[in-house]
């Protein structure tokens, strides 16, 4: 999919997200910075509501190669730099402890219907979402990459919303 095609789905997902009970309700949004260019939904736009809205927006900060990460508060877009795989990453130091953070926005591959997640091998978000029970957490990802079932593996986190550009779906998780 050409990064144009991903901005036009992108717009359309955040949409969805925008409207949304369970994100209109929260004060604490966590949200991964989406590259078009590695096939991600772009999320600049959910970011820069939340923070026009004065919800207290999140993003992460891989700390390691092993699944390490942490959660910095962003206070404006631009202050980014590239990270350990080259995707932005916040460069405050305000971390945000994970019990307050209420809605999780989550990359992703693909996803099916049950909310059977898969990433992009590393458990990065496995092992955040582990220490999230409490969070609502919602992927974002293209409707074509809904699946029935997708292979779940012992330490899956599954998401509580699917969110495409078509519809937003209720995982019952």
């Amino acid at each position: 999919m050409d990064s144009s095609e991903l901005e036009r789905i992108g717009s359309l997902i955040a949409n969805n997200v925008l409207k949304s009970d369970w994100y209109r309700d929260v004060r604490c949004v966590h949200c991964f910075y989406g590259v078009t260019a590695k096939g991600e939904i772009p999320t600049v736009r959910i970011m820069g509501d939340a923070l026009a809205s004065g919800k207290l927006l999140v993003m992460p900060r891989v700390t390691d190669n092993d699944g390490g990460m942490e959660h910095v508060r962003v206070t404006g877009l631009e202050l980014m730099k590239p990270g350990l795989w080259g995707i932005p990453e916040p460069l405050g130091d305000a971390r945000v402890p994970v019990a307050e953070i209420e809605l999780i926005l989550v990359p992703g591959l693909a996803v099916d219907i049950k909310g059977n997640r898969m990433g992009y091998g590393k458990g990065y978000y496995d092992r955040f979402l582990e220490t999230a029970s409490h969070s609502v957490k919602a992927m974002l990802v293209p409707e074509r990459f809904v699946h029935d079932r997708l292979p779940v593996e012992d330490h899956d986190v599954p998401v509580d919303y699917i969110v495409t550009e078509d519809r937003i779906l209720s995982c019952g998780n």
